[in-house]
């Protein structure tokens, strides 16, 4: 399939000075010269995008993109959303939620049995199954939520913004649905991370180009919501939770032909399912609008 592309400025600064970081799945990586933002660029059509997200994306991937088997990784889900909502909590009492890209609607229902009252938006198929859970869905994505301007006091972005060509719009629309006082809080994988680093070019992280458009250093997440007008109150590196099942498919992907031995020799033991945190792999932020924030402080 021929790929069609329309080429963007930085989507953090707007610079236009880039250099090449990587090539992966026949989509370029680069860096801004201005401030240091690792993207895809040129950037997929809408349609090439729109294509990833089939159902496959979830019940088998394509390749070093998607789930073999997104369903296996509930209880992991569950456990890491409910750490988040910890954190959450000690920020902001229980109230009206929104949760981009909600996929399945696991983060919505960890949310309404703590007292939240949780709506979703999610433009996959996997949409399907939060409603059919009786899940409140206002949209597809947070662009057309028909949701009531500064009626939200929580809206979530877990692992979202790095799928978002422009993250910069996607948060300023949050700004028009956030309450006073309201908050939004998101994680992104950790571009700036030691293993990050360390590979530099041979990352895993940029394998899932396509899927992510967005490789954020902790330097450029702060800039990103800062060009939204909002203020990073807490920034800290998370665990990423997952199953060992997961790991040893990454492997297969990821490592070659030691990665592949592994994933032959353990992929049906009964170890699979054990959920494990994968220690610096995310950076998790919570925000506050520039304008409440300078108000609280007076």
């Amino acid at each position: 399939m021929a790929l069609s592309y329309e080429r963007q400025p930085c989507p953090v600064c707007r610079g236009v000075e880039q250099e090449k970081v990587v090539e992966q799945n026949r989509l370029q990586v680069v860096r801004c010269r201005r401030c240091g933002q690792r993207f895809v660029s040129p950037t997929p059509s809408e349609s090439v995008l729109a294509a990833i997200y089939d159902r496959s994306y979830y019940e088998g991937g394509h390749g070093p993109v998607g789930f073999s088997d997104y369903a296996a990784l509930i209880p992991a889900r569950r456990r890491m959303f409910t750490t988040h909502l910890d954190r959450l909590a000690r920020l902001h009492r229980p109230g009206r939620l929104l949760d981009v890209g909600c996929a399945t609607g696991d983060f919505l229902l960890v949310a309404r049995e703590r007292g939240w009252d949780p709506v979703g938006v999610d433009p996959s198929p996997a949409r399907e199954q939060a409603l059919a859970a009786g899940l409140r869905l206002a949209g597809r994505t947070i662009d057309d939520a028909d949701i009531p301007a500064h009626s939200i006091d929580v809206i979530t972005f877990w692992d979202v913004l790095e799928h978002l060509a422009d993250p910069v719009a996607a948060l300023r629309r949050a700004t028009e649905l956030l309450a006073e006082g309201g908050v939004v809080a998101a994680t992104v994988p950790n571009a700036g991370s030691v293993v990050a680093r360390l590979s530099g070019r041979r990352w895993f992280g940029y394998k899932t180009a396509g899927e992510h458009l967005q490789f954020f250093s902790p330097a450029t997440l702060t800039r990103c919501f800062a060009a939204a007008g909002f203020e990073v109150a807490v920034r800290r590196p998370v665990a990423w939770n997952c199953t060992v099942g997961f790991l040893i498919d990454r492997a297969a992907l990821y490592l070659g032909g030691p990665g592949r031995l592994a994933h032959a020799a353990l992929r049906r033991s009964p170890l699979t399912g054990l959920v494990v945190a994968v220690p610096q792999v995310n950076q998790f932020v919570v925000a506050r609008h520039a304008s409440s924030a300078a108000s609280m402080a007076a």
